[in-house]
């Protein structure tokens, strides 16, 4: 069975800041009405995105940094397929160490964005010494929204004959016969009855190059699956690039030659592993954290086969030592939760890594040397609408201050890679009562 069919979906602030504020306002003529209810909104229809920037207001706050500062610098660097938004990338710092990082690939996991704007704020506008250290150590490119089109993603939930904004993971592009010999089997509807559109974290390919691909030796299978033959190996379900975000987030990472690649996506609900006595209940899962590595690891991948293709299992092109720096990211970011103490945040969990050869990490890494790491916090917008926003955020916030810092001063060198192994898998499933089933990665 192939690994690669999708699932259908029907503290201490960062570097000195208090926690994520909320968007402009205006919200009660384009978002729905929200009603607590237990871990998931009280109904289906009960969505609310007030705490979420819109496109507008993202690019309306990063021009406004941008005046105001001379370190960034801020650039559109392609349009959404569908809404024809800016996708935009901000540089900042002189830093040897080159970092890049994407947010929001999916639509509907916006907390990525949210705190990268405060970090791009401070890192542009902030005098401590801690931001001058991360300016000093680091070149961060970062792009704040990949897809814009998903993110404004708006549908009628409720049968009311408006629609209400509740975000999606995917664009909204239609693919046509002329666009490749297939219809990939990441271009889908979702919900059923609305426009299709493509996951776009299966879209990449090795090559970061949408023009290369023609002359690539590779396969279809079953009419959905594209494989490609390459040094030697065959990377199953790789992407097309026929999303323009996509070629636009892959040149970005070929001009930034990173040293870390960072995505930061949600989850699904999932319970902490041991974590509940029988006197309380257990915890959920606040974060999943997920490296990329090579053969050095594949005895400790929990999806290790004896008898598989390696590039099933690990990936063969990242060397011991760039795997031992994705391990060593994760540890962090563990590391800096836990420290919080016994609370909702001591639940990080790792997510167990296999490649996905369309994906942003599996692609990016292996062509530029970059160590890799992908955040999952929990629970997507079109499941969640904003509940939860200010845990997500902390987390977020925590993750990202111990990996930048402990990059930009070096430290990072420090951390024992073999800790990774010791956090644990991420527990069992929570399930919607709305009977959404959510994709992740």
């Amino acid at each position: 069975m192939r690994r690669r069919t999708y699932l259908k979906a029907t503290g201490t602030a960062l570097l000195g800041l208090a926690a994520a504020g909320t968007a402009a306002a205006d919200s009660d003529e384009r978002r729905g009405v929200y009603r607590p209810g237990g871990p998931w909104p009280g109904s289906e229809q009960a969505y609310n995105l007030d705490a979420f920037h819109t496109n507008e207001e993202l690019a309306a706050e990063l021009r406004r940094i941008d005046r105001r500062s001379d370190r960034i610098s801020l650039q559109e660097i392609g349009e959404s397929a569908g809404l024809g938004e800016p996708i935009w990338e901000v540089t900042v710092g002189d830093g040897d160490t080159s970092v890049h990082l994407i947010n929001q690939i999916h639509g509907d996991e916006p907390i990525g964005t949210e705190v990268t704007l405060e970090l791009i704020r401070d890192l542009a506008l902030g005098n401590s010494g801690r931001v001058e250290t991360l300016l000093d150590g680091l070149s961060f490119t970062i792009v704040p929204r990949v897809n814009p089109d998903g993110a404004m993603f708006e549908y009628d939930v409720d049968d009311d004959g408006s629609a209400e904004w509740i975000g999606r993971r995917t664009n909204t592009q239609a693919w046509r016969p002329g666009d490749s010999k297939y219809e990939p089997y990441y271009h889908y509807a979702v919900p059923d009855d609305a426009p299709p559109g493509y996951d776009m974290n299966r879209d990449f390919n090795v090559a970061l190059d949408a023009d290369a691909i023609g002359s690539q030796d590779g396969t279809w299978t079953d009419g959905r699956y594209y494989d490609v033959e390459y040094e030697g190996y065959t990377l199953r379900s790789s992407g097309l690039m026929l999303a323009p975000e996509v070629r636009a987030v892959a040149a970005s990472a070929l001009r930034a030659a990173p040293d870390y690649a960072i995505t930061h996506h949600h989850q699904g609900r999932y319970l902490y592993p041991d974590s509940g006595d029988g006197n309380r209940p257990p915890k959920q899962t606040i974060m999943s954290v997920m490296p990329a590595y090579g053969p050095v690891y594949r005895e400790r991948s929990p999806f290790d086969d004896p008898e598989a293709p390696v590039e099933d299992v690990v990936d063969p092109f990242i060397d011991a030592e760039t795997s031992e720096r994705s391990l060593q990211l994760n540890v962090l970011v563990e590391r800096a939760l836990g420290e919080r103490g016994e609370s909702v945040f001591d639940s990080v969990t790792r997510y167990g890594y296999y490649p996905l050869w369309g994906s942003y990490l599996d692609t990016v890494c292996p062509r530029t040397g970059a160590a890799g790491l992908l955040y999952e916090v929990t629970g997507q917008t079109d499941d969640r609408g904003q509940q939860g926003f200010g845990q997500m955020v902390q987390a977020t916030k925590e993750g990202f201050a111990a990996t930048f810092e402990a990059m930009a001063d070096g430290s990072i060198a420090d951390v024992n890679a073999e800790e990774y192994w010791d956090i644990p898998l991420t527990g069992d499933p929570l399930s919607n009562p709305h009977g959404v089933d959510v994709p992740t990665r």
